[in-house]
């Protein structure tokens, strides 16, 4: 049985005071969003307050933003990944198209990882974006880790 393409796109962040979008794709194709993991090294803005996370759709992609060309899970698929992807991306965003796919409180250092129930991954078309944002700003020494698995 042959796989489908799989990629994952990482970033660990530069420590930042603003609220920023870690991880952006951008598919060339209809995408599933399958693992997503967020994980930080110490308390925002000096509490103990968990910090909230969103997945969502976007009409268009961050102005500003670093690209990275995601990873092939398996290696033993010959074709390349049609997904594009972007890391640390700021600046303004298009409109989220519906509500946030997802919404967390990712408690401080211990982390979250959240797998899709097999059957029900969020789709991402051509035309849009995926983003997994933090919400509010998480200090100016604190470094979060944030990664997303699709399937192409």
């Amino acid at each position: 049985m042959a796989r489908r393409q799989a990629g994952i796109v990482s970033d660990l962040s530069a420590a930042n005071a603003s609220a920023l979008t870690r991880v952006e794709l951008d598919p060339a194709g209809t995408i599933h969003v399958t693992e997503i993991g967020v994980s930080m090294n110490g308390a925002p803005n000096s509490t103990l307050v968990p910090v909230e996370f969103n997945l969502k759709r976007t009409s268009t992609g961050a102005t500003t933003k670093t690209s990275q060309t995601p990873d092939k899970i398996y290696r033993d698929t010959s074709a390349a990944l049609a997904t594009a992807a972007s890391v640390e991306v700021t600046g303004s965003e298009g409109s989220i198209i519906g509500n946030p796919l997802h919404r967390w409180f990712v408690p401080v250092v211990s982390g979250m990882i959240w797998v899709a129930a097999p059957g029900r991954e969020p789709d991402i078309l051509a035309a849009d974006f995926a983003a997994l944002q933090n919400v509010a700003a998480l200090g100016a020494s604190i470094n979060a880790a944030c990664y997303m698995v699709f399937e192409e």
